[in-house]
């Protein structure tokens, strides 16, 4: 969420450049089904809104009311009820939002996580003395792309639209890919494919993408010393599965699979489960430990 958080930065940055008044909202706790889970913070300004709590109808009404003074408050936001009809909205999720908002202008900054580098951050939102929320924040997911035809473009696209940084290396640059959460392959050159994945499979990097057919692939990995490690780490052909031979489809089923393995998902799709949709977050759980 680490994208997300520095949008949050750059919103409230903007804000009080501009010498406006803002408010920061922050998901805090939720009860039931909700857009959004805890964690989940938005600002919300002068014909202005950074970021999502709800699908807009919470937004607008906070936007729409006025708060007098700078102190943080507790708001609740009920869709429990049958009617779906919560302060004159009609809120599509049937669950309870409680948030923590903070007014603020250059004068009153508000309190806000800090962007976390390498390392995870664990932050605690408080509110009168009481700890509200923990959250680890994880670092922004990194990417390397080896290659430098057209079709690596997609990929860089819809990575970034993801939030993801991503770093593309052509030619023969080698560089220590440790750091990464991913890497793919896709130079179109067998002998730079081999280069690439010797260096590559012999560092931890939990997802390793090659581009081409199976059977080339293979013949790749006869080149290499391979472990059953590395090939549980390696996803060749790359890709999910999703039909369509567009770079920009290929380019889909690339970061779909990365997302799948990096969440440790199956991509089965949702209307087949049972229960909630999202497993209970870290910032949730360490929410609904007791107090001691």
């Amino acid at each position: 969420m680490s994208h997300e958080l520095t949008r949050i930065h750059a919103a409230v940055d903007r804000v009080i450049a501009d010498g406006k008044r803002g408010l920061l909202v922050t998901v805090v706790d939720t009860h039931g089904s909700t857009y959004r889970r805890a964690g989940a913070r938005a600002v919300i300004a002068e014909e202005y809104t950074c970021g999502a709590i709800s699908g807009g109808c919470v937004e607008r009404d906070l936007a729409l009311r006025k708060f007098e003074g700078f102190e943080p408050r507790l708001i609740t936001y009920d869709s429990s009820g049958s009617d779906d009809i919560v302060f004159g909205l009609g809120l599509g999720c049937r669950g309870v939002i409680e948030m923590l908002v903070q007014p603020f202008d250059r004068e009153h900054p508000p309190s806000l996580p800090p962007i976390p580098d390498r390392e995870p951050v664990i932050w605690t939102t408080t509110f009168q003395g009481r700890d509200l929320l923990t959250e680890v924040l994880e670092p922004q997911r990194a990417i390397a792309i080896f290659g430098g035809g057209g079709d690596v473009e997609p990929v860089v696209t819809l990575a970034r639209a993801v939030g993801w940084r991503v770093d593309v290396f052509r030619g023969h640059q080698m560089p220590d890919t440790s750091a990464y959460d991913a890497v793919v392959v896709m130079t179109h050159n067998f002998l730079r494919d081999v280069d690439v994945l010797q260096a590559v499979l012999a560092w931890a990097v939990p997802y390793v993408g090659l581009l081409g057919p199976k059977a080339r692939g293979e013949e790749i990995l006869a080149e290499l010393p391979v472990t059953s490690e590395m090939r549980q780490r390696l996803h060749n052909p790359i890709g999910l599965d999703l039909g369509g031979d567009s770079p920009e489809d290929i380019a889909l089923a690339i970061i779909a699979e990365i997302q799948t393995v990096l969440n440790r998902r199956r991509a089965d799709s949702l209307r087949e489960k049972e229960g909630p949709i999202h497993q209970q977050s870290s910032a949730t759980a360490e929410r609904s430990e007791p107090r001691r």
